[in-house]
Formats: structure tokens, sequence, C-alpha cells
């Protein structure tokens, strides 16, 4: 399999090839023509000052006929061209037509045709009429040539070395463009092999690996920086799933090494197997089952949406029924709480009863949890065509490290951790459980402040 930087290197002088003998080729064949248009406008003007010597000097007979037969004769032996005079009825005078030119080329060794050759080949003529002073025609300067063979020996020279001035220049360019295919070619690839060796060495699990060179091509850049991101977030999930078995560890290795101990201690007559025992014993068993149970809870949770009865619903009905359950836990604690839901009357949402009411229950919970005094409210509004549930209190709060991370898997504050009982795994399920309702679910919280979850769900048609 052939590499990107070869591929890019191989098109960019490829390319560059092509343009260089187009362009030369274009420019030859262009320089080739014109000039033979000039040499053919010089015959033509040779013949025009000829007429005119004739003319001028013209005075009911053609005096100085005899002196252009000089001048004829020194332009064939210049170039092969012919040169006649004729008189007003083209009766030839003087001079030399196809025939004699043919004969003149046969004898020049340099030319390797012969006369059959000569006489099927094009050949041009020109009549160019002689007038005088009344404007009466007195003759004609015929003009022939073969346009193939208009060149002399000096033209056939000077169209040679432009032929290698075009060569030169053309093997200048090409070597220059394959200097600018190499530059271009590295500074397009390397940034993109150097990502590519990047997301190589996260395929080996390296999530520490960046890539840090600036790119000016915007595509790069942005490859760049989505790889960056993406290591980044490989490697904050890899110390989550490091975090996430630790934590599972811990969970269960308590009431594991409390049964343990317990157990230990029955068998060698230190604690005496009687009702409170069995009794303490049955609780972390019932614990264990507990934790094992929300794991189970949090697997559901990710299932199929199919698994979800989405209904349209009341969301005031169902968020007062919420409320009202936990009314004597706010009784009990002393703690402030307020139901502000007015916004939302009548209005309708698409969700799964029981997981909505898992949603906000879980929540509520949390809420109460960590909120030892002060207040806890529930309100709504509407903010384009989405209800916004708001669960606000003035709990202990959750640090901003810690604020990306609740919603994953048994990931709790470490301070947390040890005061509150819990499995860390309740947000995890409500987020699971939102997006399945085509929702979305956000934090705001100070430490030592308060809290507010404020989860957004679409309007029912």
């Amino acid at each position: 399999m052939i590499s990107f930087k070869k591929q890019m290197l191989i098109l960019f002088i490829g390319l560059g090839i092509f343009i260089v003998i187009l362009v030369s080729i274009f420019i030859n064949n262009v320089m080739n023509r014109d000039f033979r248009v000039y040499i053919e406008s010089n015959i033509k003007l040779v013949g025009q000052i000829m007429a005119s010597e004739i003319a001028a000097n013209y005075d009911g007979a053609y005096l100085n006929v005899n002196e252009v037969k000089g001048e004829i004769i020194a332009q064939l032996e210049l170039r092969n061209y012919a040169i006649s005079i004729l008189d007003a009825n083209k009766v030839p005078i003087l001079g030399i037509d196809k025939n004699t030119l043919i004969s003149e080329i046969n004898q020049d060794s340099k030319v390797k045709l012969d006369e059959t050759s000569l006489q099927n080949m094009h050949y041009v003529e020109i009549e160019l009429p002689i007038f005088d002073k009344l404007g009466n025609i007195i003759a004609f300067v015929k003009i022939g040539y073969f346009p193939s063979l208009i060149l002399s020996n000096d033209d056939l020279i000077f169209q040679q070395k432009v032929n290698e001035s075009i060569i030169i220049v053309s093997s200048i360019t090409t070597i220059i463009s394959i200097l600018v295919a190499i530059y271009l070619t590295k500074i397009i690839s390397k940034p993109i092999y150097q990502v590519s060796k990047t997301s190589a060495s996260l395929i080996k699990g390296d999530y520490l690996v960046r890539y840090s060179k600036r790119s000016n091509i915007k595509e790069i850049e942005i490859l760049r920086k989505s790889i960056n991101n993406l290591a980044q977030r490989l490697q904050e999930e890899d110390e989550l799933r490091k975090k996430l078995v630790s934590d599972i560890s811990h969970e269960i290795r308590t009431p594991l090494h409390i049964l343990q101990s317990n157990l230990e201690a029955m068998i060698d007559g230190i604690y005496p197997v009687d009702e409170e025992q069995m009794s303490y014993l049955h609780k972390e068993v019932v614990r264990f089952s507990k934790l094992l149970k929300n794991l189970d809870k949090l697997k559901g949770a990710e299932e199929y949406k199919k698994t979800l009865n989405i209904k349209p619903y009341k969301l005031n009905e169902q968020l007062e029924y919420i409320f009202n359950n936990f009314k004597i836990l706010a009784f009990e604690k002393n703690i402030q709480y307020i139901l502000d839901i007015e916004k939302t009357k009548d209005i309708q949402v698409n969700i799964d009863l029981d997981a909505f009411k898992q949603i906000i229950m879980n929540i509520l919970s949390n809420s109460f949890k960590f909120t030892k005094f002060g207040e806890i409210s529930l309100s709504t509004c509407i903010k384009t065509r989405k209800v916004v549930i708001i669960i606000k209190d003035t709990g202990i709060g959750i640090s901003e490290k810690d604020i990306p991370y609740i919603f994953d898997r048994m990931y709790r504050a470490d301070k947390s951790r040890e005061k509150y009982e819990g499995s860390g795994i309740g947000l995890s399920i409500v987020n699971s459980l939102i997006f399945k309702l085509d929702g979305e679910i956000s934090v705001k919280s100070s430490e030592g402040v308060g809290t507010s979850m404020i989860i957004s769900l679409p309007i029912a048609k």
C-alpha cells in the first residue's frame, strides 16, 4: 500500500511535468507559427517594394524592369521563393516561376526531395498589382513559395536555438516544479503523518500522546484538534475506568470484609452467635444485595429504547405526585420545600412514566441526602419548545473538578463517599434514562453553596 506522502509527491510531480510539457508545446507551436507569419509578411513586403520601384519609374514602358531582376535573384538565393513580373494581362515579363524554383531547390543538397514530391507539395502564389499615377493597373508582382520550405538556413538555425532555449527553460522549470512538489508534499503530508502516528499510539493504549504543532491548513488543524480531543477523552475515560474498578472493588470489599470478620469472630468464639449479631450480618448482606441490584438497574437503564413505554402525560400532575412523596422528609429535616410549576400548566410531555419518576425521585433524593438545612425547590419553565425542570438545593454542592464526571458510573467525590451512603450509580442511571427520552441534563453547582440539576424534555405535539 502506497503512503499518502508518495501519492502526493507523484501527483504533484506528474502534474508539474504535464503542465511544463503542455506549456512548452504551446509556446513552441505559437512561436513557429508567428515566425512563419513574420517571414511570409516579409516576402509580401519585398514584393510591395518591387512594385513601388516599377511604378515610380513607369512612363509608358517598363524602364527599370531589368534592374529588378537582380533583386529577384538575390531573394531566391536568400530564401526559397519565386518572384516574377507580369504585365497588365498577366503575361510574364521576367522573373522566376514555380518550375525554376523547384530546380533551384533540387540543387540544394540540404533538401532531400525529388521533383515529383515538390510538384505535389502545397504551393502558395500571391499577386500584387502595380498602379500608375492615374490608378491604372500596369503590371503585377507574382510571388510563389512552398510554406514548408520557406525558411532559410539562418531561419532554421534561429528556430533551432529558440527550441533549445525552450528545452532549457522547460528543464529548469521541471526541476523547480519537482522541488516545489517535494516541499508542498512535506508541508501537507507531515502533519497528516504525525496525526496518523498519534492515532496509532492511541490504538496501542498510549492516551498521553498529543500532536501539538499547529497547521496553517484549516482542515488539517481541525483534524489535529479532533485527534487531541479524542486522546484527552480517552485518557479521561481510561482514568474513569480505573476509578470505576477501584470504586466497585471498594463497594464490594466493604460488606464482604465485614461479613468475613464477623463470621471468623463467631467461629473463634469472640462474638456470640445471637440474634443481634445475625441481624447485623443480615443488614450487610442486604446492603451487598442492593449494590448488585443497582448495578443491574444501570445495565437495564442502558438497554435499547424499545423497552420504554413512552406516552404523553401532563407534566404538572406527575411532578406534584413526586413532590408530595418528599414532604414528610422535608418536614423531618426542617427544610423549606418549594414547588413552582405554574409556567407549565396543561403542558404534556412524551415520557415513560416509571422512568420519569425514577429520574425526578433520584435527583430529589440526592438533594435531601446532601442538604442538612436550607431550601430545596422544584420549578419549571418553557424554552424553545422544550420543558425545563429545575431541582435546586442549598446542600454541600459539588466541586468544579468533579462536575464533569458526576454522570459516570460509580463516580462520587472522595469526601462524599466517606460520609454518605450510596453506590454512586444513581446519576448515571438518570443520565441514561433522560437520553432515552430525547432529553438533556446539566448541572450548576458551587461547593458549599448548593446544586441545580436542569432537565429539558421536548413538549408533546
